[in-house]
């Protein structure tokens, strides 16, 4: 991909998701059909996530990089097998420092869909290395940084717990169970853990923030130790 291709692709995104009016190469009007048509084609190819990085490296359109984020988590779902373990870690190497760089000034939505990709890694991955059953130690980084660096770990945690105990459509149950319990055992109490310290910390002020970042920091901290307690443990979710 190209600065040209990547301006093709951020007209595509405004298109599809404001309604901008844009143009093929042949002159004629896109609709906003054509524009999501065009755009699905990210989401055929496993050789397309260089060019989803590329997207996510060169645009500062939040409409491109939520396209971007979104194919790349489709990619990662839909042909797992086709990447080795490396290549597996190296993605989500990428991911979690784009995140660490870029998330605090991310619009929500964005965010959402990149800490999504991360955590699908991570369930992916679970038994691939141990690098993909230490999120939340990495995520603790987060927690120990600036104030939006700590709301965002919150937010990756929170998914994770999520990721985990909530069944993915195209694995079967038993490869859903497998790594459901081995995070249950090796991983939960240490996330719940988080939660609680960052509660108490709110509660005795050690952590410096505005009301409202108080707030946020709150309200994602106690759902995570809600979403902790919820947890599947016994094997229930259908």
């Amino acid at each position: 991909m190209d600065t040209q291709q990547l301006k093709q692709v951020e007209s595509l995104c405004e298109t599809l998701y404001s309604g901008a009016s844009s143009t093929g190469e042949d002159g004629q009007p896109i609709s906003r059909a054509d524009a999501q048509a065009r755009l699905l084609s990210l989401q055929s190819s496993s050789d397309f996530i260089p060019q989803c990085q590329y997207i996510l490296d060169n645009s500062s359109n939040m409409y491109a990089r939520l396209v971007a984020s979104n194919s790349l988590t489709e990619l990662i779902t839909n042909y797992w097998n086709s990447f080795t373990v490396a290549q597996r870690i190296d993605i989500r190497n990428y991911v979690l420092g784009y995140l660490a760089n870029q998330g605090p000034s991310m619009q929500d939505f964005v965010v959402t869909s990149l800490i999504k990709l991360v955590c699908r890694i991570t369930k992916l991955g679970w038994f691939d290395d141990p690098t993909h059953r230490e999120l939340a130690d990495d995520v603790t980084k987060f927690l120990q940084a600036t104030v939006d660096h700590c709301i965002l770990g919150l937010k990756i945690l929170n998914q994770l717990v999520d990721e985990l105990n909530i069944p993915t459509s195209g694995r079967t149950l038993t490869q859903h169970r497998k790594s459901s319990v081995s995070f249950r055992d090796v991983c939960l109490f240490k996330v719940f853990q988080l939660g609680l310290t960052t509660l108490k910390q709110l509660q005795t002020s050690a952590i410096v923030a505005n009301p409202a970042q108080q707030a946020i920091l709150g309200e994602r901290a106690l759902s995570l130790t809600v979403r902790c307690l919820n947890f599947d443990f016994i094997g229930t979710n259908p």
